[in-house]
């Protein structure tokens, strides 16, 4: 009797081992099957920290305004395919910077940058500079009037500003070290890409006072739509644009001084300039508190349709036909936590329906 007894209790084990092996089997198969569907329909889009905008492909002008946090970086692909990169953010927002160009440049079979340039010699505009040099090949970068550190003793005959920072250091030097053509930021540079011409309006000076006044502003043309990017230039800079050129100013879109700060985009230039998009880079909740109300109330007056990358991340404004579109990143109709609830209903049922024994 003994025997039987303990006999019937070797075959409930092994019964409970097949059954706890079958039920880990099924277990591990479900979330497997359901973790590549997820992955196959595009879900590992969810866990990259920056996407692209792919909406606007073939557009004849293509304007991404990158979110890299409290910087500013603004990539342009001209009609003929060739590219510029507007400032490079802050350092530590490079590996976003990076992600986004190489997936949109692989996304259009582009192999260069052709044109970097750097408005001025602020971290959160130069900050990632030897990351995108060492990165991608570039053809020439247009930088700021200003000298490095590493720079004074080469150029004696000039008398531009010094800035002693190891950012505007490092970022200057790596234009040395990868080899790329250098040209200072100048007013009346001009050329054509396509059908977009590029037109640099500011700085018009050797030296400024405000160092954010070395800032490039330039405006770009294509197709009859006209965008102005600013850098953090000041509201001396504009009102210097406005009694230059003031009939040459109307535009669509602008790319919004300085974060929104209140020491640019006066209520005089935004009547000078009517633009009907007003793109401004700026970080969540940043120490700055921009961008600045008084700010936005005067765009909000002027009729100005607001764009901020800490509400839109990256984004994109196209020129295609004649008309401008706003586009966004897409991301896939695939939802993280229906697949959770699916793994995590086929699991309860596997583990909870008894198995029937078989007699012995």
């Amino acid at each position: 009797m003994k025997l039987k007894n303990l006999s019937n209790k070797v075959k409930v084990i092994k019964q409970n081992k097949i059954d706890f092996l079958v039920r880990t089997i099924l277990t591990l198969f479900i979330v497997l099957v359901f973790l590549v569907l997820y992955f196959c329909c595009g879900g590992k889009e969810y866990f990259a920290k920056t996407n692209i905008v792919t909406s606007c492909y073939d557009s004849d002008l293509e304007v991404h305004f990158i979110d890299v946090g409290q910087g500013d970086a603004t990539l342009i692909r001209f009609p003929n395919d060739k590219t510029m990169l507007i400032d490079t953010g802050e350092s530590y927002e490079s590996d976003n910077l990076i992600f986004y160009l190489k997936n949109f440049l692989s996304f259009n079979n582009i192999s260069t940058i052709d044109y970097l340039v750097l408005t001025h010699q602020d971290a959160d505009h130069v900050g990632g500079t030897s990351e995108v040099l060492n990165n991608f090949n570039v053809g020439i970068v247009y930088r700021p009037k200003c000298f490095s550190i590493s720079e004074k003793e080469m150029y004696p005959n000039l008398s531009y500003k010094v800035v002693e920072t190891k950012i505007y250091e490092d970022a200057i030097s790596s234009i040395y070290q990868n080899n790329v053509d250098m040209v200072f930021n100048e007013s009346g540079i001009e050329f054509f890409e396509g059908d977009a011409s590029i037109v640099f309006l500011s700085p018009s000076q050797d030296n400024y006072s405000n160092s954010n006044n070395y800032s490039a502003v330039i405006k770009i043309e294509c197709k009859g739509k006209t965008f102005l990017f600013t850098g953090d230039s000041e509201q001396e800079i504009e009102e210097e644009l406005m009694n230059k050129i003031y009939q040459d100013l109307d535009i669509d879109v602008l790319k919004v001084s300085h974060h929104g700060s209140k020491t640019a985009t006066s209520e005089e230039f935004l009547v000078a300039t009517t633009p009907i998009y007003a793109c401004i880079s700026v970080g969540e909740d940043n120490s700055y508190n921009l961008p600045n109300q008084e700010v936005l109330d005067l765009l909000e007056k002027a009729n100005c349709e607001i764009l901020m990358t800490k509400d839109c991340g990256s984004f994109a404004i196209a020129v295609s036909n004649g008309n401008l579109g706003v586009y966004f990143i897409n991301l896939p109709q695939v939802d993280f936590t229906i697949v959770i609830a699916v793994c995590g209903l086929c699991i309860i049922l596997i583990w909870g329906i008894k198995i029937k024994k078989r007699k012995s």
